[in-house]
């Protein structure tokens, strides 16, 4: 095992920072949340076993992404006796637009927490129920007193609210 780069505390923090778009990574390349898991784990440990190799100058989720790329190749290499495996060929071409998508993950992240903060605190607390704690609709509207069309409705005009102030967001960001 390569030892690790003599500055680790910017190899952790690049690491730390782009470890999201490196699991959406994994997730869009494999079908199994399990395998993406191993695999993002998998790539985390190549990454600190060659951050030696890293060059703090350089951008890091590219060379991260490569290495992504990589560990998922060669753990579909092992299970190609499993019925659901993608050829290389197709992983390879999804590879590449998973790159773009997931490069972009980190911005639309922080566009959704900013679009999310300019919603009313009850508007948040649907979402976070629904979302986040597994709240179904029919919970969701005993709750709040509101029939399930009604909670319905709130969540898609919420979902289309949140996706046009993200998408202006990141229009207006350079």
């Amino acid at each position: 095992m390569a030892s690790p780069a003599p500055d680790s505390s910017r190899f952790i923090a690049a690491l730390t920072r782009h470890q999201p778009a490196l699991e959406a990574f994994c997730h869009a390349q494999l079908a199994r949340r399990q395998d993406a898991q191993e695999a993002l784990q998998a790539t985390c440990v190549k990454l600190w076993e060659k951050s030696a190799d890293w060059d703090p100058d350089t951008e890091f989720l590219p060379w991260a992404f490569a290495v992504a790329r990589f560990t998922v190749l060669s753990l579909l290499r092992d299970r190609m006796r499993d019925r659901l495996v993608f050829d290389e060929d197709v992983v390879l071409a999804m590879a590449e637009e998973t790159e773009i998508a997931s490069a972009k993950f980190e911005d639309r992240r922080e566009a959704l927490g900013s679009c999310l903060q300019k919603l009313k605190t009850e508007q948040r607390g649907l979402l976070q129920e629904h979302y986040m704690a597994g709240r179904t609709v029919r919970e969701l509207s005993s709750v709040t007193g509101r029939s399930e069309s009604a909670v319905k409705m709130i969540l898609l005009r919420l979902r289309e609210q949140l996706g046009d102030c993200i998408e202006r967001q990141l229009r207006l960001s350079p």
